[in-house]
């Protein structure tokens, strides 16, 4: 196998483009709403930390086996145990290390401040920062190594500019993660095909990924499938000796499953009835509304187009047809080989460096092999798509289902340019810059869009939909985990009356707590329920807009006897969300940011409220013999009417 060497630059390079992702992905999700799911993993990493410092404390006592009892792990590790625990896990550690405490919530339980460098929910994120800043890193070594160094930044600019893959860069959820220990494993293998200490290397990231969501049990039988091809020209010239199991596999097939079962404290007792159910849970899962092309679409069978279509409506066009075009570049010989039966074209003079026999082990199982990079990337690139788009495949969550696809769909288009720029350079300097122009180019028309639709990544859609009015035409989903409000919580907080009761529809109470922690969302804004109920006792509404969630305008309608908004939230002229209030309710009562106004929009707490009026008080009075009388108005006459005394008019 040949492959081109990384040099110490291009770790100078990475490191550039990890501090890139990590500081950009950092800065734009201050804006960032929290998603339904979110809400759901922030409790969850908290209670997993909440066990390590009960371990802590255990062990200063020297009573560490009561951490490891059946009770206390249930206590603590029960709560969605329907997913793997690493990311959360480091979501706790985050969220503990780098917060920084409201004065109103921060002993709710009992542990200690972190450095105070970042807010709860920028704490609980900065982990997805990582793994997506740590995915564009790997993208550009992949690419350095199977072609060149402009392959790789050109496949890691397309990769962070996708605009649905820096939203869920963003996020403290588990789909950019498995992406980034999806490329780990494929390239930690692509790397044990003539390295053996890489097929051990192998099999612990392969741990990881498991560890980081299930769609990673999918992994060793797209890698199998490569390595058959692989090695077919070889095993063809010697029947008579068959390959031997290569180390890449089996340790996956060891520490694999080994490291899933020991970062899992739930898996520790009643394995068998844990493991049950963790694989039951998924294979069938629940089936959830998503709106495509018009039509909204809940119980199987589900539309086999939906990852293409959605596939092709938000990713860059510009990616998209690189990538083509690198498919092509890498297959066109096979292609033209094949229709050479029956159409009259000529395939392309094949020539390989690779000469057969290879001299390969089962330490180094491909070495002197052609890796046959297309077709590695290939497997990749289209295998999640495929199983998202089966009929029972539940496809409520969007692009986001298949996005461990994405970094080899960008590597395909970092081959096509840096081979398209290869020529280039071959014509001259004044080429060559062109060339550098055409890398930034490639990347302007993703940032563009990115930075048009943020903060609402899931309303994004490209120029072949139209952009998000045109997905609204051609009924496209708009959006859904219920975080769009958070860009109304300053109206909200400035206009609502004191102690207002609000139906927030789609944004769960997990999210209501979390903006109310951070000093995003005033405290006295009561969350009033769900459904009819919650309209019904509520004074202000709101409708997060999906094709499924039409009947909640009208449930509005009826209770607040009123179909006029209050408030629209848009994007390019598309409703995302509208907030009713009941008639009369924000004009007749005079409303306050807060209780007390706080600095940096954050509410006192009440010691710091009792202290400023302390000192209010406390302030020396003027004495008495300095203190000036007031003049005495002299009377007016009056012509015999007297008029009542006027209310003061400056709000008081």
């Amino acid at each position: 196998m040949d492959a081109t060497r990384v040099k110490l630059r291009d770790y100078g390079v990475a490191l550039v483009l990890f501090a890139l992702t990590f500081g950009a992905l950092g800065l734009a999700q201050t804006r960032q709403g929290v998603m339904r799911d979110e809400a759901t993993y922030f409790h969850a990493a908290e209670s997993y930390w909440r066990w390590f410092e009960e371990l802590g404390k255990n062990y200063d006592k020297g009573q560490t086996k009561r951490s490891f009892t059946v009770k206390a792990i249930s206590r603590f590790w029960r709560f969605n145990n329907e997913h793997p625990v690493l990311v959360k896990a480091l979501l706790g550690l985050s969220w503990r290390v780098f917060r920084t405490t409201n004065p109103r919530h921060g002993k709710r339980h009992g542990i200690g401040d972190g450095l105070g460098w970042m807010s709860e929910i920028s704490a609980f994120r900065l982990p997805g920062w990582f793994f997506t800043a740590l995915g564009v890193v790997l993208i550009y070594l992949f690419g350095v190594r199977i072609e060149s160094r402009t392959t790789g930044l050109v496949a890691a600019l397309l990769y962070l500019t996708i605009p649905r893959v820096f939203f869920h860069g963003q996020l403290a959820c588990f789909d950019s993660a498995v992406t980034t220990m999806w490329l780990a494993v494929v390239y930690a293998y692509y790397r044990a095909l003539d390295r053996a200490r890489w097929g051990i290397i192998a099999g612990l990231l392969f741990g990881l990924a498991l560890a980081t969501k299930h769609n990673a049990w999918f992994i060793p039988a797209l890698l199998l499938i490569h390595y058959l091809v692989v090695i077919w020209p070889d095993v063809s010239l010697r029947p008579l000796r068959p390959p031997r199991a290569p180390l890449v596999f089996i340790a996956m097939a060891l520490l694999g499953p080994a490291v899933f079962y020991a970062h899992w404290p739930w898996l520790w007792f009643d394995t068998v009835k844990h493991l049950s159910f963790y694989f039951t849970f998924h294979l069938k899962h629940s089936y959830y509304n998503m709106e495509y092309l018009g039509q909204n679409w809940g119980l199987p069978p589900l539309p086999i187009s939906y990852p293409f279509g959605m596939t092709l409506f938000t990713v860059p066009a510009i990616l998209l047809l690189l990538a083509v075009v690198g498919m092509w570049l890498y297959g066109r010989y096979h292609v033209l080989t094949v229709l050479s039966r029956w159409v009259g074209v000529r395939p392309p003079p094949f020539e390989s460096r690779f000469r057969y026999p290879a001299k390969r082990s089962w330490l180094r199982p491909a070495k002197g092999l052609d890796p046959r990079i297309g077709l590695l990337l290939a497997l990749n690139a289209i295998f999640p798509l495929i199983l998202i788009a089966l009929p029972k495949t539940p496809i409520f969550g969007g692009t986001k289902h298949w996005l461990p696809a994405y970094p080899f769909l960008c590597l395909f288009a970092g081959v096509s340019l840096s081979r398209l720029l290869e020529q280039l350079r071959q014509r001259g300097a004044l080429w060559k810059g062109l060339g550098y122009a055409l890398i930034a180019l490639a990347a302007l028309p993703g940032a563009l869009n990115t930075i048009q639709t943020h903060p609402f990544g899931l309303s994004q859609y490209n120029a072949f939909a139209g952009g998000p009015a045109g997905g609204a035409d051609l009924g496209l989903n708009r959006q859904f985990w219920g975080y769009a409000p958070r860009q109304l919580l300053p109206w909200l907080n400035k206009t609502a009356p004191p102690h207002t009761s609000i139906y927030y529809h789609d944004l769960n109470p997990g999210s209501h707590a979390a903006y109310i922690r951070d000093g995003l969302l005033r405290s006295d804004l009561r969350y009033s329920g769900y459904e009819q109920h919650g309209i019904s006792t509520s004074k202000m509404a709101m409708v997060v807009h999906e094709l499924h969630f039409n009947k909640y305008d009208y449930w509005i309608w009826a209770a607040y006897g009123t179909p006029i908004p209050a408030k629209v939230l848009t994007l390019d002229g598309v409703p995302l969300v509208s907030v009713y209030a009941r008639p009369g309710l924000l004009e007749s009562t005079p409303t306050k940011p807060s209780r007390r106004r706080a600095e940096h929009g954050r509410p006192l707490s009440r010691p710091q409220r009792v202290r400023r009026i302390m000192k209010a008080r406390a302030k020396p009075a003027e004495p008495a013999s300095k203190a000036k009388p007031a003049p005495r108005a002299k009377p007016k006459p009056t012509s015999g009417v007297v008029k009542p005394p006027q209310k003061p008019t400056d709000g008081t």
